[in-house]
């Protein structure tokens, strides 16, 4: 049971590539990432430690509250990572990503909805849409980057597959257990990897010029 929980560690790939991100070349998006991983890493430790410790943090009322949070901030962090990652400039990357995250959180409340599938296909229809406008960029990581393009790719592809097979066992949970934790280990390993392709692509493109006077200035 403790694995649900120890596999948020992942998490820390990302997290860290954000940070780095931010310290070499000041990238506000990256902050934007960042605080919107932490967040996403705090509701999922609060609603699957309901489910993984015997003395929870929280009491049965919170445990809806938590697992709201945490499925409408998951939704919502794959999109912005999707942004992120292919690198949708600001603002805009603000402003789309406020629009869908406003629609999953619609969604989420409509409880007379089918809400996992048309949440599922809402994302991935959303994430395609993006990834099409922003051939251009899928293109360069592919061309320069294509170790870091395969795993980001595998990755993604295992998570989704992880996630799909836990949703089909949540009644039982030792197997429901068992791939959603593994998914959390592939997705936010994909988020890690593209945001190491984002990081190297802004790099081979816009090198930073005199580097230590532009982060020591005001």
């Amino acid at each position: 049971m403790y694995w649900l929980l120890t596999t948020h560690l992942f998490a820390a790939f990302p997290i860290g590539c954000f940070i780095w991100s931010w310290k070499r070349r000041k990238d506000y998006v990256s902050i934007f990432m960042l605080s919107k991983f932490l967040y996403s890493v705090f509701y999922s430790l609060l609603y699957h430690q309901h489910q993984s410790l015997q003395t929870s943090l929280t009491t049965d009322s919170d445990y809806e509250k938590w697992a709201l949070l945490d499925g409408y901030n998951c939704s919502t962090l794959i999109f912005s990572t999707v942004l992120y990652v292919c690198r949708i400039r600001e603002p805009y990357v603000y402003i789309v990503s406020f629009t869908i995250e406003n629609a999953v959180l619609i969604f989420h409340l409509w409880y007379s909805l089918i809400q996992s599938t048309i949440l599922t296909w809402y994302i991935l229809i959303s994430s395609t849409i993006i990834v099409i406008l922003k051939w251009k960029t899928i293109w360069r990581y592919l061309l320069y980057y294509k170790c870091l393009s395969f795993m980001t790719i595998a990755c993604g592809i295992t998570a989704l597959f992880m996630y799909l097979i836990a949703s089909d066992n949540w009644t039982n949970d030792s197997e429901y257990i068992k791939y959603h934790s593994l998914w959390h280990c592939f997705i936010f390993s994909t988020a890690g990897f593209g945001a190491l392709l984002r990081y190297s692509l802004d790099e081979k493109l816009y090198p930073m010029i005199n580097r230590r006077d532009q982060l020591d200035s005001i």
